[in-house]
């Protein structure tokens, strides 16, 4: 059996793009500036953690898993692309600076500020698209998984709590907020590749189990399917809109931020929650 899915892993490595080749042609899309520099330098350079984060999905996807399995998956998963909230009180930490009276350079471009950041979350919130996301991800990890016995607190990993915890911190409580939208930024180029990159994986797999209709595949992932194509794309550019008018607000030169710790401390710790929902999903085959 262990055999058998080491086999089915290496089949699937060769036949998907990898999240680097999905990632580096958005952010060449960019007008040439310092952030589009920094993001060509560092995320390449992140390839270790990279396969780390593919394995756990291909190892999630390369064949039937047991409920419990599927349960720690889908509750870790879930804190490090549940963010929906986060980009919400940062936009109320911009606004916060108005109620306070505190001074700003260009109350305008503040303004153009939080109105690109709040259109990253606007499907999120079911401002557009009418359903709530958050209920799209329940659905499609409820009717995977068999039930919604995967919402408990037991199944979610030390990991995934750390993950969530310090994106958390540098978005809502570092004092700056240009960290908060360089967070941001990073969080929406990764995840564009994230969905790209899953959806033929998740889709083969539910379809090569057959436990469900094609119907049922169809509701089962339209959480991963409505963030392909342009969804997260143009997140990615509206916190790049952000982060711009921002430092126009306050006069803030972004050449004086290095994305190397952002880029590389994000990756780390997502890597480390997929990691250790891999070793998981082997266990289960190691006999």
């Amino acid at each position: 059996m262990y055999i058998s899915l080491q086999n089915n892993l290496l089949t699937l490595k060769f036949n998907n793009m990898s999240l680097i080749s999905i990632i580096t042609p958005v952010i060449d899309q960019m007008e040439s500036s310092h952030l589009k520099t920094q993001l060509l330098k560092y995320f390449p350079q992140q390839e270790e953690q990279f396969s780390k984060i593919e394995a756990s999905f291909q190892a999630l996807t390369a064949q039937k898993q047991h409920q419990d399995a599927l349960n720690l998956f889908f509750k870790s998963w879930s804190q490090t692309n549940n963010s929906a909230m986060t980009v919400a009180g940062l936009s109320n930490r911009m606004t916060m600076i108005i109620h306070k009276n505190k001074e700003v350079k260009s109350e305008y471009d503040l303004f153009r500020a939080v109105s690109s950041l709040n259109r990253i979350v606007d499907e999120d919130l079911a401002v557009v698209g009418r359903v709530l996301h958050s209920k799209l991800f329940y659905d499609m990890a409820t009717s995977i998984a068999g039930d919604d016995s995967w919402l408990s607190n037991r199944y979610l990993s030390q990991q995934a709590i750390d993950f969530k915890a310090w994106k958390d911190k540098n978005s809502l409580r570092n004092k700056d907020i240009m960290i908060g939208l360089l967070t941001t930024l990073v969080h929406e180029i990764y995840t564009h590749g994230e969905v790209e990159f899953i959806i033929p994986l998740f889709r083969k797999w539910l379809e090569d189990e057959g436990r469900l209709s094609d119907l049922e595949i169809d509701k089962a992932l339209a959480w991963i399917q409505v963030h392909c194509g342009p969804t997260e794309k143009d997140h990615f550019f509206h916190a790049v809109a952000s982060v711009a008018s921002y430092a126009k607000a306050f006069e803030v030169n972004i050449e004086e931020y290095d994305l190397q710790e952002i880029i590389e401390d994000y990756l780390q710790l997502k890597s480390e929650v997929m990691g250790v929902l891999h070793e998981e999903l082997l266990k289960e085959y190691a006999v």
